[in-house]
């Protein structure tokens, strides 16, 4: 832990003024330490009340996004990730992905390694704590208000290019899943192939986006981008009806109330890289791991369901029966005259009331 992070976690203990002794003392730093601690965090968006004969005071339960406490979290669960930019406010991240990867001539050299550009945006990450054009699939509009939710974008350049981006959407929602459970005590579920729910309704959405490289044919990068609706977001009337936030749906709403979007960036993108980082090395004990536990969270399996065809393509609306998730990540469906069919894309629609806790 550094000392900016262990005086954070000595105010946030403490409903009174803590002197600078006392913070000195708990975190066995110097008081200059501690002062630059102090200005670090207030630089941040931390508010610190600061007093003279009294001593240091967070006065309010901010959660500014730190790109700093991001990548140092991400470093203490053990993966190594790039860059980390932080917004307070951005148009969307999805879309500051796709400017920083357009300038980029080539991820990779025909040998295979990152050239200088792509070592800079590989595995890195941009967070934001506000969009003001945040979007979702299809095209739709993600409301993405300041305060409430968390919205990153991870850029991943794997060696042999994309080959198949819904194994990398699959993987966001497995790891999205997980590290919500792990820090709020829940228990999520995935709806294929990019949503992940509580208590039946949504809290995040996924899409990933694909960069080509016209001379070689091959989508040389992924950009994954994650929306999570983490404290109270204001949902009125329908919207309400379909989504909530993982503090609303928490067991213990004190403790949720607690953890900071931070924290759930760094978890999300812990997990994240290690699957990716898996299906690059071709650990398949880890790849296994990752599509069991993808199907294991799913609420579509055994339900019968409405299937749209994604946008853009021709198709009739059919219903049909969901048998399995296969290893692709394509839904496996049965319909109603016993053929069975693999869907790659395609927008599923199942009613409130059917899905399975």
């Amino acid at each position: 832990m550094t000392t900016r992070q262990a005086v954070l976690a000595a105010l946030q203990a403490s409903p009174d003024f803590v002197s600078g002794e006392d913070l000195a003392q708990t975190c066995a730093v110097s008081r200059t330490s501690v002062w630059k601690a102090i200005k670090s965090l207030q630089a941040e968006g931390h508010n610190i009340e600061a007093v003279s004969n009294r001593g240091y005071k967070l006065t309010a339960s901010a959660d500014p996004i730190s790109s700093t406490y991001i990548a140092e979290k991400i470093a203490e669960l053990g993966v190594s990730a790039g860059a980390v930019s932080a917004f307070s406010e951005i148009d969307s991240t999805l879309s500051e992905s796709k400017r920083r990867c357009a300038s980029v001539t080539a991820f990779r050299t025909a040998a295979g390694t990152l050239t200088a550009d792509g070592e800079k945006l590989h595995r890195s990450l941009i967070v934001a704590g506000k969009q003001t054009a945040g979007r979702g699939r299809m095209g739709r509009p993600f409301a993405s208000p300041a305060n409430s939710g968390i919205y990153f974008t991870l850029i991943y350049a794997p060696k042999n290019g994309v080959t198949n981006p819904a194994l990398l959407t699959a993987a966001a929602a497995v790891a999205v899943a997980r590290a919500t459970d792990e820090l709020f005590g829940t228990r999520a579920q995935i709806k294929w192939v990019n949503d992940v729910f509580l208590d039946g309704k949504k809290i995040c959405g996924i899409l990933t986006e694909g960069l080509a490289n016209f001379e070689t044919g091959r989508i040389e990068a992924a950009n994954v981008g994650i929306g999570i609706n983490v404290r109270d977001m204001g949902f009125t009337g329908q919207l309400a009806q379909i989504a909530t936030s993982i503090c609303q749906a928490a067991p213990d709403k004190e403790k949720a109330a607690s953890i900071s979007r931070n924290d759930v960036v760094a978890h999300v993108a812990a997990h994240l890289l290690r699957f990716y980082d898996a299906w690059e090395n071709d650990n398949q004990e880890i790849i296994s791991s990752c599509l069991s536990e993808y199907r294991s969270r799913s609420f579509l399996i055994g339900k019968k369901v409405t299937i749209n065809p994604a946008a853009g393509l021709e198709g009739d609306v059919y219903q049909a029966t969901v048998l399995d998730i296969a290893d692709d990540a394509s839904l496996v469906v049965e319909l109603s005259d016993g053929s069975r069919k693999n869907l790659q894309s395609g927008e599923i629609s199942l009613h409130s009331s059917e899905f399975t806790q």
